[in-house]
């Protein structure tokens, strides 16, 4: 029997390719975004490639310096304003040149304010509302029925930090704040890293198990790439990607890397240096698990770095608090494809899968930003705190690929790095659950452009994964 090689799209050249999609966008054409109407450069550039040739650039035209090693042969140089067309213009065909451009958080919907008119009272505490997420992606019946909970796995969080929270500080072994270069305690103030490490990996320890990661057991490592106002720079989530691929390489272990977090995509993921650096960890043997973005219904409104092809990018689910499928719809909020100006047809089909989104409860740092905003819900003990978005559904994804990866490494613990992010995705995606319905904001189907290949299945993604992993052990 000819047993084929995991399908991870472009990553490694054992791979199969991922097989195109045959959906047509929704709605009306979408404009493409140009710089322009994004984000204006700045004298700072981002460059790929050999150190010396990217000195010998500068040097020629007397342009500027290299100030930051971002690992990987990445690099930040200043430059002269005025010498900024000469260096994109004169650069060799192997050194890639970009502006160090704005990156974001993902912000919860919660936290989107509503006009000042308009007069919204604080809510008021609530109990703690039971998730439905874990029963509706069968998390529970992975527990359940292979014991499977994370354990040995690490789910590095790339986001605004960590608080050490009931629920995670005994697993947090691992914390780098990329916004200035060193390892530090675990520390969020703005409150979205810890809420989404809580989805991955919190063990509900604060609310006697009752609001629980996916991948309750997983190590944590916090890596801060965004300030605690919730922004950054491409340079700062680079670095981060890249501290996360030399942890791995370093310690051995394999790492599911969880980023709800994008700027604006108007360029192709070829010429994406946030999008690259995704490509190359996952050719490294990380699985990157990247939210798509809260600026649906539109079409061609997937965020970057969600535009690599080899990332799992993640649509919101809303389960109108029901673990039926029946009820469910895509949360209007999410991002819709296809991938704006996407250099083939296989890359614009974003996003891959889809989870729960909507209303999650999750841990709550204390003092942050998120905790001290009028508009979110806190639970009465102020330990969790309710919030919506793509950033919500990703890090349950991230749960799920740690789950599979575990399940993967015991019946084949010598995979191969590469081959294990290729039977992780491709597990998801071969069995998730799509909705056969339509689309209340459109009136239309719901297809690949909104939800991916579905809803996932964490245990029919574990069983099918162990499948493959004993072909693949039976050949090798």
């Amino acid at each position: 029997m000819k047993v084929e090689k995991p399908n991870v799209g472009k990553v490694g050249p054992t791979m199969t390719p991922k097989t195109p999609k045959a959906s047509t966008p929704k709605g009306t054409e979408t404009k493409a975004v140009t710089p322009q109407d994004g984000f204006k450069g700045t004298n700072r550039l981002i460059f790929k490639g050999n150190k010396k040739k990217i000195e010998k650039l500068l040097s020629k035209y007397n342009a500027g310096k290299i100030v930051e090693n971002l690992g990987n042969d990445w690099f930040v140089a200043d430059v002269n304003p005025e010498k900024l067309p000469l260096i994109f213009s004169s650069a060799p065909k192997d050194v890639k040149v970009f502006h160090d451009e704005k990156v974001e958080l993902i912000k919860p919907i919660e936290l989107q304010r509503p006009p000042e008119s308009k007069k919204v009272s604080k809510p008021e505490p609530k109990p703690i509302m039971v998730n439905v997420a874990n029963q509706v992606i069968n998390v529970d019946k992975v527990w359940k029925d292979f014991g499977l909970t994370g354990k040995g796995i690490v789910i590095a969080v790339v986001d605004t930090g960590i608080y050490p929270h009931e629920d995670l500080k005994d697993r947090i072994t691992h914390f780098y704040d990329a916004t200035v270069d060193k390892e530090v305690p675990p520390k969020d103030g703005n409150g979205h890293g810890t809420h989404v490490a809580g989805i991955a990996a919190g063990s509900g320890e604060a609310s006697d198990g009752k609001i629980k990661g996916a991948a309750y057991d997983a190590e944590i490592w916090g890596v801060k790439v965004l300030k605690d106002n919730g922004y950054g720079s491409f340079s700062d989530v680079i670095r981060g990607i890249n501290h996360v691929v030399e942890m791995a390489k370093k310690t051995g272990k394999t790492v599911v890397m969880n980023l709800s977090l994008g700027g604006r995509a108007y360029r192709p993921w070829t010429d994406d240096p946030v999008a690259l650096a995704i490509q190359e960890a996952a050719k490294a043997g990380v699985i990157p698990v990247i939210a798509a973005g809260n600026e649906g219904p539109r079409p061609g409104t997937v965020a970057t770095p969600g535009i690599a092809p080899d990332a799992i990018t993640v649509a919101a689910l809303d389960t109108k608090k029901t673990v039926t499928m029946k009820d469910d719809d895509i949360a209007k909020f999410s991002s819709r494809g296809p991938v704006t100006n996407a250099p083939d047809e296989e890359s614009k089909h974003k996003p891959d899968v889809a989870a729960p989104g909507v209303k999650i409860w999750a841990p709550n740092a204390p003092g942050s930003e998120i905790d001290q905003s009028p508009w979110v819900e806190h639970s009465p003990d102020r330990k969790y705190v309710a919030l919506s978005g793509t950033s919500m559904a990703t890090p349950r994804v991230a749960g799920a690929s740690a789950l599979v990866a575990q399940a993967v490494l015991q019946v084949n613990p010598d995979i191969s790095k590469q081959d294990l992010v290729g039977i992780v995705r491709e597990a998801l995606e071969k069995t998730a659950k799509p909705l056969e319905k339509e689309d209340p904001t459109d009136h239309k189907p719901y297809n690949d452009y909104d939800q991916g290949s579905g809803v996932i299945d964490a245990y029919a993604a574990v069983k099918y994964a162990m499948e493959r992993a004993k072909e693949l052990k039976e050949v090798a």
